[in-house]
């Protein structure tokens, strides 16, 4: 076996890791992808959430500061 044999074989081997690393990072992607949709629902109704707890104190020291002035 000469020294190019071996090279090629070398190369061939890292070229396969390489190819198995790149198909991992693709599905760790994925999943990634998955969370970010998820947590951007999550993110949507807190927000909502929020808003509607924000406008119901809101309105309740509304009625208290009227009923006080009255």
């Amino acid at each position: 076996m000469t020294d190019v044999q071996r090279e090629i074989g070398a190369h061939e081997e890292a070229i396969g890791t390489l190819k198995d690393e790149v198909k991992a990072l693709r599905g760790d992607i994925a999943e990634i992808k998955q969370m970010i949709a998820l947590s951007r629902g999550g993110i949507k109704m807190l927000v909502g959430v929020g808003t509607i707890a924000a406008t119901l104190g809101a309105s309740l020291a509304e009625l208290v500061h009227w009923f006080h002035r009255s």
